[in-house]
């Protein structure tokens, strides 16, 4: 049987706006319906959307993708970004993390509507559901991806990303699918190596 559920989050992050960064406080209300009936399948989509929010949008900058420089500058600095197709206003925002949260619990749990208001857009509140267009963000990107990424890849320096697939992502945070969770695969193995300098030279 399938459940319907209402779930409240609140994050800080800043947004990149008219040559400012600025910080703002997020209220997001999330309406969704259960997809599965494993119990064990529906507490992983809800860990993995509460890790997503909490541990990768929470503390963000969300930019504008044309403001390349800017945002080669921040990454540079050790800031995080959430990169947009265009200015980050509240609407947008909501519509980007309904297509990204759905993708992150790939239709375990279903996000039907979503709610998002902040402080610097007054607490209007902008909706987003199912039967309406996504806008600039029905076309392919990193919001219809079930990883962990949030930023256009083409912005950071190639020799710092790692390839890794999405299951062994989630995997690593122990948020792989129980039927995902021993598989082993050979082409997307990570090792770390600390290569230390001889200083006998």
């Amino acid at each position: 049987m399938n459940v319907r559920l209402e779930y409240n989050m609140a994050f800080t992050a800043g947004v990149y706006w008219e040559g400012q960064m600025l910080m703002n406080r997020y209220l997001i209300k999330l309406y969704m319906v259960t997809n599965s009936s494993d119990p064990d399948t529906q507490n992983i989509a809800y860990e993995r959307l509460k890790y997503f929010v909490y541990s990768e949008i929470a503390n963000t900058i969300f930019v504008n993708r044309q403001h390349e420089e800017q945002c080669r500058l921040l990454i540079a600095a050790g800031l995080k970004i959430t990169t947009l197709p265009a200015d980050p206003v509240d609407q947008l925002i909501g519509i980007i993390l309904y297509a990204k949260l759905n993708a992150v619990m790939e239709e375990s749990i279903i996000i039907n509507e979503i709610e998002i208001s902040s402080d610097l857009g007054e607490n209007m509140v902008y909706l987003h559901a199912s039967d309406e267009s996504l806008g600039p963000f029905a076309g392919p990107g990193w919001w219809h991806d079930a990883d962990l990424i949030h930023c256009d890849l083409s912005l950071i320096d190639s020799d710092k990303v790692v390839a890794m697939h999405r299951a062994g992502a989630w995997r690593e945070l122990d948020l792989a699918w129980p039927d995902q969770a021993n598989v082993v695969t050979d082409n997307n193995t990570v090792v770390f190596a600390n290569f230390k300098q001889d200083e006998t030279k």
